[in-house]
């Protein structure tokens, strides 16, 4: 749970760490948002709960997971 070199791991500055965080965590309540509407109203927001999803495996992928 606690791991006080993960940006290190991450490859990441505090600030770079935050606002991509945060764009990430906006990203997931968007994708809540429209999971829920679409789970009620299936021909509304097609596929982009999973599109949300794929951008923020893509990112993390880019910005933070390194091969070393």
């Amino acid at each position: 749970m606690w791991d006080s070199n993960h940006l290190q791991k991450a490859h990441s500055g505090y600030f770079k760490h935050l606002f991509i965080a945060m764009w990430f965590n906006l990203l997931a309540l968007a994708i809540v948002i429209t999971g829920i509407i679409h789970a009620l109203i299936p021909w509304l927001f097609p596929f982009t709960p999973y599109r949300l999803a794929k951008k923020i495996i893509r990112g993390t992928e880019a910005y933070f997971i390194h091969d070393d």
